[in-house]
């Protein structure tokens, strides 16, 4: 919390812009000079973003869904070993080998539009699950197999192409809920805990810790179920003020502070009714119910990749690995972990023990 609202560049500023009154109240809770100089204005990013949703989907990411109904999965790269039991967010050896699985038993209904972590894949490497050679056979196998792997830099045009999001905890959870469609969180149960906020802003999402859930969630779309409630409340708590008009209320305020005006008037908003939104139907193709079907006559179908299946096939013996880890084993790596991060924040913290430790290096 300190490193997140109480850092030097906050407490000093002459002003810090903030998404939505919780963010704000944070700042009034953990800085410790509070939030009078926090202004509630909108993400100015969000504005490029929605101007970017309104634009059409690039043509090589359309041809290749084929009208189907699109999954975007944001996979994060803290699963191995070294990350058991300490900064664990993610859930790629819990959930991904059925999540794959049920992207080729689908295919014909189910795109599935994978955008791992940058580290994802070096990951892999390095849990000795793959070769770096098999890299590149991985990425082709995916590709004829039908699942679009996304490694572009700018995840707009996979924002835009996606019908739902299923994502490991990360920017995404708030960055997707600009677009107003499903999103799947996916939980580790063993991994670090949610910040506050993150722990709200989950609350009105679907939540899956287990691959029957992610199936589940699935399932309604091709129903054309969605929690449509708790995407809008969840937009009105957190992200309230997507008009397109961030950036003009950021400069309006930096005039305002330059003038030695009243900035007061830009502050926050108090009450829901004062938000704006901007709301999308949720729209995707028209793939009938036919999931349990699907799935249960095509699986036996499949013939998977040799690659794929060797990757799937180490993560199941890495999840069953961590599984089988004793209680205390776990309990004194995450004491150890913590430890390592306390004692590393408080060299952080001193100027004289950086240089220490800078020299000792």
């Amino acid at each position: 919390m300190r490193l997140q609202f109480g850092q030097s560049t906050q407490v000093l500023a002459s002003a810090v812009i903030a998404r939505s009154v919780h963010e704000k109240k944070l700042y009034s809770r953990y800085c410790p000079v509070g939030s009078g100089n926090v202004y509630v204005l909108g993400q100015p990013r969000f504005d490029q973003v929605i101007k970017e949703m309104a634009r059409p989907v690039p043509k090589l990411y359309e041809e290749a869904a084929a009208g189907r109904l699109c999954i975007l999965w944001n996979s994060h790269f803290s699963f191995g070993r070294i990350h058991s039991q300490s900064s664990n967010f993610s859930t790629f050896d819990l959930l991904g080998p059925e999540i794959i699985e049920l992207a080729l038993a689908m295919r014909e209904q189910l795109c599935l539009l994978w955008r791992p972590h940058p580290g994802l894949f070096p990951a892999i490497v390095r849990e000795g699950l793959l070769y770096e050679s098999d890299i590149p056979i991985l990425r082709s196998e995916l590709a004829d197999v039908g699942i679009i792997l996304d490694e572009n830099p700018d995840h707009l045009a996979a924002f835009k192409l996606s019908d739902a999001l299923l994502t490991d905890v990360g920017s995404f959870l708030l960055e997707y809920l600009v677009t107003g469609r499903p999103i799947l969180s996916l939980l580790n149960p063993e991994g670090e805990p949610l910040n506050p906020e993150s722990r709200k802003l989950i609350e009105y999402y679907d939540r899956a810790s287990d691959p029957s859930d992610v199936k589940r969630f699935i399932e309604r779309l091709l129903s054309r179920e969605n929690n449509a409630l708790g995407l809008k409340q969840a937009r009105s708590q957190h992200l309230p003020l997507l008009d397109g008009r961030s950036s003009e209320r950021v400069v309006a305020l930096m005039l305002a502070l330059h003038s030695g005006e009243d900035a007061g008037v830009l502050s926050d908003p108090s009450t829901e009714a004062d938000m704006v939104l901007v709301d999308k139907s949720f729209d995707i193709p028209a793939v009938g119910n036919q999931c349990e079907q699907v799935v249960e006559e095509d699986k036996e179908d499949i013939e998977m990749p040799p690659t794929l299946a060797r990757l799937l096939s180490g993560l199941r013996a890495l999840r069953d690995f961590k599984k089988n880890e004793s209680v205390w084993k776990k309990r004194g790596r995450r004491v150890v972990n913590q430890a390592r991060i306390f004692s590393v924040e408080r060299v952080k913290r001193s100027l004289l023990l950086m240089r220490i430790m800078r020299n000792f290096r």
